[in-house]
């Protein structure tokens, strides 16, 4: 039977940060200077940097604006009253000399579980990771529009013949889709840095970083932390997919 470890994002990477290094563990490779082609950083330093402040070459690469997907959207007019001063408007003279934030996100939308493996074996390279990674963030702002989306990165891997799991979440219900965060999950230094440093503050870390196990599913269907969503999507590992880019209407090809 797997051991299944929660953790939010924020938790996740403060463990990352603020570990001690086992005793059992023979090595840190988190704490060491990085192959680029390997991680896509140079240094762990840099790895905490996109984990905390956001990865905002991720708003480049996946051609969204303004670091944030708007499930629905929240509208600013200007108006009489508000939260925030319409400098613009009360230079001017005009009345309307306040913004008002008018949400227009729908609610009860029925809720989506995405599950989405990040750790995979040292072969698979770090660019096609990349492009993966821009294909499901298409796929959650897509699908944003029509459910309360919760997305949940999972490490699945063996140690020493036992199945130990992370389980990370990376949205939760009703909280803004902010792409600097969501997009950094899946650069391959929160796999290759970030969750190596986790890995090194384990007991279980035996000689090596644990051998891959691509069965993550029967390990935590149907024992997801929270509430049960309506729907559960789960997608292949990296080491199960051929596709690595792939649209919102080709899914099928890369979920279990």
């Amino acid at each position: 039977m797997a051991e299944i470890e929660y953790y939010s994002y924020s938790e996740f990477v403060d463990y990352a940060e603020n570990r001690k290094k086992h005793s059992n563990c023979r090595s840190e490779n988190s704490r060491g200077r990085n192959r680029f082609d390997f991680t896509q950083i140079k240094d762990f330093k840099t790895a905490l940097s996109y984990a905390r402040e956001g990865w905002d070459l991720g708003l480049e690469q996946f051609k969204i604006e303004d670091g944030v997907f708007a499930n629905g959207s929240t509208e600013i007019n200007a108006s009489l009253s508000g939260c925030i001063p319409h400098v613009q408007n009360y230079i001017m003279g005009f009345p309307e000399q306040m913004y008002q934030l008018v949400d227009k996100r729908e609610y009860n939308l029925p809720t989506l579980d995405l599950v989405v493996p990040l750790n995979y074996a040292s072969w698979v390279d770090s660019e096609n990771a990349l492009n993966f990674g821009k294909s499901v963030v298409a796929f959650i702002n897509k699908m944003a529009s029509s459910y309360n989306i919760r997305l949940k990165g999972i490490f699945c891997l063996q140690f020493g013949g036992k199945t130990k799991v992370q389980v990370v979440t990376l949205k939760d219900f009703d909280e803004s889709l902010v792409l600097n965060n969501i997009a950094y999950a899946f650069h391959p230094s929160f796999f290759r840095t970030i969750w190596f440093s986790v890995i090194e503050g384990k007991s279980y870390w035996c000689s090596s970083y644990g051998s891959n196990n691509k069965e993550y599913k029967k390990h935590i269907e149907g024992i997801l932390d929270g509430v049960k969503a309506d729907k559960t999507i789960y997608f292949k590992s990296l080491m199960e997919n051929s596709k690595y880019i792939f649209t919102p209407d080709e899914i099928e090809e890369v979920i279990l």
